[in-house]
């Protein structure tokens, strides 16, 4: 490919018009429109300028093919990170949808035992889901140690406005969450239901600003494949697994999670109390993640 015909790919690749382009690079239409038809050359400053604007180099841009080197960068990393991001998404969703299900139950009078294995239905399944694509991203940095940069600077730029648009909306959806369950104690029971249903709506609100905050975050630490490159050196994955050996972080969640059960169980079949014996697992999660904060902090300062 020309050098005209490499400038008009990543144009178009870009999503950008001759206008656009012209604006960025400080000239007139006339003269992308020039430089696209092999007319004339721009200048060395205006090739430097659009090898960091399209992430590429500058013999792709002047003499390689850019198309073929464009499809060979990606390895199917763009498609890989969607699904990665979209698993751990809806993972994080069932988690709380769980815990929705097990207040709605509840709040519908049905026996603590069935809204107990109602809840551990989403719960497991969220976990099997989070599991199965961290496996599946742990073997695709295996199989792909070093990934060349292919995002172009308006790829990034975009990815980050939405970041920024996500997370403000996500924020506000939390803080609606937190005002619908203080609003709520004002409001009469609903019929024969309990007041659970009122929290079971606010960890629905909350649980789906949790988890959009998570697809943000995943969908833009992707256009970082710097960090990707860099997490991923035989060194840094040395590291990471003799901190995740050391941490005691997975065994205290192992831990409390079997106890909840235990305590679950003996309450309900001992003394018949499931209820409030299924306080147990919110319980449960709660020290988890205490757990996980105080054991980050102290993983953080062994290093």
């Amino acid at each position: 490919m020309s050098l005209g015909e490499n400038i008009q790919f990543y144009r178009n690749k870009a999503s950008i018009t001759q206008e656009q382009l012209a604006e960025r690079l400080d000239v007139s239409r006339q003269s992308v429109s020039k430089w696209e038809s092999n007319t004339t050359y721009p200048e060395m400053e205006k090739l430097l300028q659009m090898c960091t604007m399209f992430s590429c180099s500058l013999d792709t841009l002047l003499r390689g093919d850019a198309e073929s080197v464009s499809f060979e960068d990606t390895g199917k990393y763009d498609s890989h990170m969607n699904g990665f991001s979209w698993a751990i998404t809806i993972g994080t969703g069932l988690l709380f949808l769980g815990v929705s299900v097990l207040l709605v139950l509840l709040g519908a009078q049905v026996s603590v035992p069935l809204a107990v294995v109602a809840m551990l239905v989403f719960v497991i399944t969220g976990i099997l889901t989070m599991t199965y694509a961290g496996l599946g991203h742990d073997a695709y940095m295996r199989k792909h140690p070093q990934v060349k940069p292919f995002y172009s600077e308006d790829d990034i730029e975009r990815a980050d406005r939405r970041f920024r648009l996500v997370i403000t909306f996500s924020t506000g959806l939390m803080l609606m969450s937190v005002l619908w369950l203080i609003g709520s104690f004002a409001l009469p029971l609903p019929g024969d239901w309990g007041r659970q249903l009122y929290v079971a709506i606010f960890m629905l609100i909350f649980g789906l600003s949790v988890a959009i905050m998570s697809f943000a975050g995943l969908m833009k630490s992707k256009f970082d494949i710097e960090k990707y490159n860099e997490s991923n050196t035989p060194e840094a994955r040395k590291a990471e697994k003799e901190i995740n050996e050391n941490s005691p972080v997975g065994k205290w969640a192992g831990a409390v999670f079997m106890i909840a059960i235990a305590v679950f169980l003996v309450l309900g079949f001992g003394w018949h109390l499931w209820h409030p014996g299924w306080v147990a697992f919110p319980a449960a999660i709660f020290l988890i993640a205490i757990g996980a904060i105080v054991g980050g902090k102290g993983t953080k300062k062994g290093a």
